[in-house]
């Protein structure tokens, strides 16, 4: 009988995405929901939604590279260098 591993990339974007949902569900609970505007809310809502094609990355079924937009790799790179913070979202409109 043979095993299936998960390869070790694959649970890297799925621990990355699982953060990105973690940090849009909590952001409201933190820092409270009133001071974003329409923008910072649009940017919370495409990190649930880009965190959870991460995290289906590679399963059968699941995300594949061509489904992920040139928006979704830039938002997935400013959410790991830490650049989407409250003072951040705030400001958008």
């Amino acid at each position: 009988m043979a095993y299936f591993e998960t390869p070790q990339a694959q649970k890297q974007l799925a621990k990355v995405g699982r953060q990105m949902q973690d940090y849009s569900e909590d952001f409201g609970k933190i820092h409270g929901l009133k001071q974003l505007k329409e923008g910072g809310l649009r940017i919370l809502n495409e990190l649930s939604q880009v965190g959870g094609m991460l995290i289906r990355y590679g399963v059968t079924f699941g995300t594949v590279r061509k489904d992920f937009t040139d928006e979704d790799l830039l938002l997935v790179a400013k959410f790991m260098k830490g650049e989407l913070t409250n003072d951040y979202l705030k400001e958008l409109k």
